[in-house]
């Protein structure tokens, strides 16, 4: 571990007692790590010359794996902003109250819900990323896929909790059910991928 700091930054960051980053931020970061870990198992499994015939798809692997996990730690800081916008929101309201107050909440809410849709979105393929890896990865890093798959799931996971708590500050309508309606595709998709890395991995149940 080259940079011990920035984890221990982080992880102080999350301990602290402000209310962001928070729960969003940790499951986007364990999206990002998963990711990681997988981009790691390709980058070995390219190694070897006994996998010299998936080369090139493990390359492309890789690169999807970095983007995903990119794209999630920029999710991670998003998804702290988005809460503190809430808050901003909701202050403003109480100190001058009115429509313009609400329409400002409620586009902060909305933010903050699309903030972790995205986040489902991006370790649900992470996920499937880590299924075709169980096939072509080296099985030395065996423990490490799962980890990845392992890991994602929670992101997956984590994320579905913060959707619906923002959504608890938005009135039924059609944005709602139509996020209703992406949580429900993306779980799904999740729990099928992660299911079958495991399987492919030649573990019969999740832990």
């Amino acid at each position: 571990m080259r940079k011990p700091d920035a984890l221990s930054d982080f992880c102080a960051e999350l301990s602290s007692d402000e209310p962001s980053p928070g729960g969003g931020t940790a499951s986007a970061a364990a999206g990002a790590m998963a990711a990681a870990l997988l981009a790691m198992v390709c980058a070995i499994t390219r190694k070897s010359k006994k996998h010299e015939d998936n080369w090139g798809e493990l390359e492309m692997i890789t690169t999807s794996a970095l983007t995903l996990r990119d794209e999630l730690l920029g999710l991670g800081v998003a998804d702290a902003k988005a809460y503190d916008g809430v808050m901003e929101a909701i202050r403003r309201r109480r100190s001058d109250p009115g429509d313009e107050a609400e329409r400002a909440l409620k586009k902060a809410n909305e933010l903050a819900t699309d903030i972790p849709m995205q986040t489902m979105a991006a370790c649900t393929r992470v996920l499937e990323i880590a299924s075709r890896v169980s096939e072509i990865g080296t099985r030395k890093a065996y423990s490490d896929v799962a980890v990845a798959v392992l890991m994602a799931r929670a992101g997956t996971r984590g994320a579905f909790m913060n959707v619906m708590i923002n959504l608890e500050g938005i009135e039924q309508s059609e944005y709602a059910l139509g996020v209703m309606k992406m949580v429900d595709e993306h779980m799904v998709r999740a729990k099928k991928a992660a299911a079958d890395g495991f399987e492919k991995l030649g573990i019969a149940k999740m832990p």
